[in-house]
């Protein structure tokens, strides 16, 4: 008689997370057509992880314990502000004929944003040997004396850019090696003591602005021409080093590239009948 062998297997939600903030807004319509709006939002996320992928293999350090993971969301911004303003210019408003018809009732909707830089981890390559497993990734080891509000290079934006570390290599040391007789280990790295997602990586700013104007040509029909200007300035806002990693193998935490867009511009024309 055979005996039929089943297979069961079980996803249950075994990660959590948690998001608190204070949000404020501030709105006000002024005279002589000035409207001003301010967003401010005050928050913190704290997850173990923050993806849609399977837990297990997306955690760090010990893969078999949450806690472990535990930190900032990839997402968390401490700090946003977003303020807008749509303003009718009031220039040749009482002008006539050609000049009235060109150069009056244009509007203006300029549309600021500043945020805090969001959170990376730094990662030992050469850390969680002692474990062989294959897909861990461990965190780097904190030298003497650091942690992570002072493992940052120092200097501006500008200047840890262009030295290639957002991080103070000399921050950092191996990852440490297993105790003699730690059962279920071999002699090597074990894993880091920094925590997830510990470094916050550079702020962002950006200026955006509309200008637009409706010419009526008769009662029924009118042109609606629009200048879009995105990143006004061209001010680059620089991603977080992809990949960071220090020790004994070597690394860096450089950044190498930007996110959103350099200055972009577009013009439309839609006409209504």
């Amino acid at each position: 008689m055979g005996i039929n062998a089943v297979d069961f297997e079980d996803f249950a939600p075994n990660s959590d997370s948690h998001y608190s903030a204070l949000q404020s807004t501030l709105a006000h319509r002024f005279s002589h057509g000035l409207y001003f709006q301010g967003a401010y939002t005050y928050s913190k996320s704290i997850d173990d992880v923050s993806t849609a992928s399977v837990a297990f293999v997306t955690r760090v350090n010990d893969q078999t314990d949450p806690r472990a993971s535990r930190g900032l969301s990839d997402f968390d911004r401490r700090h946003r502000f977003v303020a807008s303003s749509v303003y009718q210019l009031p220039f040749f408003s009482s002008s006539h004929g050609v000049a009235k018809a060109a150069l009056s009732g244009w509007e203006t909707s300029p549309v600021v944003t500043l945020q805090s830089g969001s959170p990376f981890t730094v990662f030992d390559p050469a850390g969680g040997a002692a474990y062989n497993l294959a897909s861990s990734s461990s965190t780097a080891e904190f030298a003497p004396g650091f942690n992570c509000a002072n493992a940052l290079s120092t200097g501006s934006i500008t200047s840890r850019v262009n030295n290639h570390n957002w991080v103070n290599p000399a921050a950092y040391t191996s990852d440490p090696l297993a105790p003699v007789g730690t059962p279920g280990t071999v002699e090597a790295s074990v894993y880091g003591n920094t925590p997830r997602n510990c470094i916050i990586g550079p702020h962002q700013r950006s200026l955006d602005l509309t200008m637009g104007k409706t010419f009526q040509l008769t009662e029924q029909q009118n042109l609606r021409f629009r200048a879009d200007f995105f990143n006004l300035f061209n001010h680059p806002s620089f991603a977080n080093p992809v990949p960071a990693v220090v020790g004994a193998s070597g690394g860096s935490a450089a950044v190498t590239s930007v996110v959103g867009t350099p200055r972009l511009i577009q013009f439309s024309l839609k006409y209504s009948f």
